[in-house]
């Protein structure tokens, strides 16, 4: 059974980071980094987070988030404020220009997903919709997927 988890995840793990790279490629003229990307996500879906919270959902050391998020507010798609909460504490919200550019992003994302899965027979769709609740339990359990369920 090893053997075959092993090669399972072998010939799975370049599938998905080809289909992703070939996704993240749909992105509009500004291109994030990975991290960059993910904390303007975390600001859309989860509303403003102190950059503590957001260092360690992304598994970075506070220095390391503070530029990113100088990066972000540079291009105008996050601003700091203080945490009503904690004044020693900082807030990172997403702009209206961010979320703007967070849909533009998501939209292109999708069709450029929609017109694959168009081109795909019935059976294959079907296959890739019946994989997609195995799929997500593979992100179960990381550090991430733990912080956000407990922040929601």
């Amino acid at each position: 059974m090893t053997s075959a988890i092993t090669d399972l995840a072998h010939r799975l793990r370049p599938l998905v980071f080809r289909l992703y790279q070939q996704v993240r490629r749909q992105t509009p003229q500004l291109t994030l980094t990975l991290t960059q990307g993910s904390v303007l996500s975390e600001l859309v879906n989860g509303g403003p987070r102190r950059m503590s919270t957001l260092a360690e959902l992304e598994q970075v050391k506070l220095p390391s988030m503070t530029d990113v998020v100088g990066r972000l507010e540079r291009l105008g798609l996050a601003t700091r404020r203080p945490d009503p909460a904690d004044g020693r504490a900082v807030l990172v919200e997403v702009t209206d220009e961010g979320l703007r550019f967070y849909a533009e992003l998501v939209t292109a994302r999708e069709e450029f997903l929609r017109e694959r899965l168009i081109a795909m027979d019935e059976a294959d769709r079907a296959a890739i919709e019946a994989a997609l609740p195995a799929l997500a339990k593979l992100l179960v359990g990381t550090k991430k997927e733990e912080l956000i369920s407990d922040e929601r």
